[in-house]
């Protein structure tokens, strides 16, 4: 097995079943980069320093997956998919009110219960500083940001015109947090037609079984999964970028 991969693989074969991603046209797949803020992927900052407020230790095993694993291979992705001139797309998390009058109900009041436990303010308030996005995988000019006010992009932000206006057929979707807003915006994806791949370790949840669980699930109803950035820039090499990767 893999080290990267899911403990459970009893559906290797039946996931092998999903399409594969055809990436011959340059244009038509992006690289998603989820929420990768520092209120959402930062040690000492933002939704990691709130929770480790309410329950200290609890994030531990998120933020070193982030640093030694999950960022270098967004940072790898990210030089890939700009040398060979393919669409980047940066979703980042937050309302424009500090209210949150512009986020769903239940988003905006588990939000405030959150602040109030942890006594911290704005967490996903587009004013806070925390809001910018990590240095190392920030935007270069001309790429395409897209603010959400929802876990999921399709549900709370402009992302399917932007796709369809840009010509996108398939998104690969790396960011933070796997099981939440990263598979939630995948499955939507996936549900209007677009082909779908997540990188496992591409992805961070602030609990291994957890992150575990939702690829696999993903890999068996909804699209595919490549466990490293490292494999999937070679096999984009090895097929000179023109057949569909299986």
């Amino acid at each position: 097995m893999h080290p990267l991969a899911p403990a459970n693989v009893a559906f290797e074969n039946l996931s092998a079943t999903i399409p594969g991603i055809d990436f011959s046209d340059h244009t038509a797949t992006a690289l998603v980069v989820v929420d990768v803020q520092y209120s959402d992927a930062a040690a000492d900052r933002g939704w990691v320093k709130a929770c480790e407020a309410i329950e200290p230790g609890s994030m531990r095993y998120y933020v070193e997956r982030l640093e030694h694993t999950t960022i270098p291979a967004i940072r790898t992705l990210l030089d890939a998919f700009r040398r060979s001139q393919r669409p980047v797309i940066h979703l980042a998390i937050g309302s424009a009110y500090r209210d949150m009058r512009d986020c769903p109900t239940r988003f905006r009041e588990w939000s405030r219960m959150l602040e109030e436990a942890a006594g911290i303010q704005d967490l996903w308030w587009t004013g806070n500083p925390d809001y910018a996005f990590l240095e190392e995988v920030a935007p270069l000019e001309g790429e395409t940001v897209i603010r959400k006010t929802t876990q999921g992009a399709f549900n709370g932000s402009e992302i399917q015109n932007v796709l369809d206006r840009m010509g996108i057929k398939n998104l690969v979707f790396t960011g933070v947090v796997t099981s939440c807003c990263v598979e939630t915006t995948a499955r939507d994806a996936a549900d209007r037609g677009f082909g779908c791949m997540l990188v496992s370790d591409a992805c961070a949840d602030c609990d291994p079984a957890m992150h575990d669980a939702a690829l696999s699930n993903f890999g068996l109803y909804f699209g595919r999964i490549e466990h490293t950035a490292d494999e999937l820039v070679r096999l984009l090499s090895e097929k000179e970028r023109s057949q569909v990767i299986a």
